[in-house]
């Protein structure tokens, strides 16, 4: 197994990271704020398609919903994930060359960090898979790592960085998990339909089932060479700029990397707006993975199961379009 080293052990960088979420916790006012917004947050499942969904209602996170990124308005502002932006009582924990880990602010999970590339360059997938692997593997696999694409969710497209929560916090990665533990003749009777298993398995999700791309292996070049080309084929499928759309995700667990993303067609659904009609929902990684963020009270009562079906059906690629991605995949 190719394993990411760099000098960094598994137990030290996820005890730093935990001493560091601790005392930024105590110290700093701006993320006691966002904690305390998330322990206040109020929430409600919902069963869409087969897969549970926690809806969140947490007004601390209205700015990241609503966030502009379109280049005007990124230009306009300063980034402020850079280091000479950053607040004074943001401290960060370097991460292997051109790294820092900092802790995210204004939290969706408890705890949850932003891992920042140090020089100002924009999101982009390709540059931030070896990191993503590296991370889920040098924290000795406690967090799993994920990625907002530039019009996918992500806050500060112009600037590098891939976040990171505990392993396990999202409500489809329990049901990945209990799926890829799946023996023998059940492995071929669940909802991921596998491709192909050699030299990395892949899959991607059956009709009916949020679209999504999943692939495991035990050694990390041939795992990173088989999303980059997954994520290729997307580009040939559905073409995008700056690059493909999709959230993506890494964990790490007993030896073994799963990687999964959800290839996307839309920034933000048709009802997304400020106005009393509209809804303030900006779909991100989190959300697709089954932590729906509703900064809004209003549209956290009045949401539905169906509602939620299709703000999902709308940022993701059509059922046709998916078609053609897995039987690309599978030539």
């Amino acid at each position: 197994m190719s394993c990411s080293g760099g000098g960094v052990s598994a137990g030290s960088l996820a005890q730093r990271m935990d001493a560091l979420w601790r005392q930024q916790s105590a110290r700093w006012a701006m993320m006691k704020t966002g904690l305390d917004g998330l322990k206040r947050s109020s929430s409600r499942w919902f069963d869409v398609n087969g897969s549970q969904v926690l809806a969140q209602c947490n007004p601390a996170r209205v700015k990241s919903a609503g966030a502009k990124v379109d280049a005007a308005s990124l230009a306009a502002r300063p980034c402020f994930l850079c280091a000479s932006n950053r607040p004074a009582e943001q401290e960060s924990i370097p991460y292997r060359d051109g790294w820092v880990v900092l802790c995210n602010p204004m939290p969706i999970f408890d705890p949850h960090f932003t891992v920042v590339a140090e020089n100002h360059v924009p999101q982009r997938i390709i540059p931030a898979l070896p990191t993503m692997l590296g991370l889920s593997h040098d924290t000795g696999g406690r967090f799993t790592v994920f990625y907002n694409g530039p019009l996918c969710g992500a806050s500060a497209p112009d600037h590098l960085h891939v976040q990171a929560a505990p392993s396990g916090a999202s409500p489809f990665e329990a049901e990945l998990a209990e799926e890829l533990n799946r023996k023998g003749e059940d492995s071929g009777q669940g909802w991921i339909e596998w491709l192909r298993s050699s030299p990395v398995r892949l899959g991607v999700s059956r009709a009916g089932r949020r679209p999504a791309v999943f692939l495991t292996g035990q050694d990390e070049a041939s795992v990173r060479e088989a999303a980059r080309h997954a994520i290729e084929v997307l580009g040939e499928v559905h073409p995008a700029e700056p690059e493909p759309m999709l959230n993506l995700f890494v964990a790490f667990t007993a030896g073994r990397w799963s990687v999964w993303f959800y290839p996307r067609r839309a920034h933000r659904p048709s009802c997304f707006g400020h106005g009393p009609e509209q809804c303030l929902i900006s779909p991100g990684a989190a959300d697709l993975a089954g932590i729906l963020i509703l900064p809004r009270p209003t549209d956290f009562e009045r949401i539905t199961a169906d509602d939620v079906a299709s703000v999902f059906g709308e940022v993701l690629l059509t059922p046709q379009a998916f078609a053609r991605l897995r039987d690309r995949l599978r030539g």
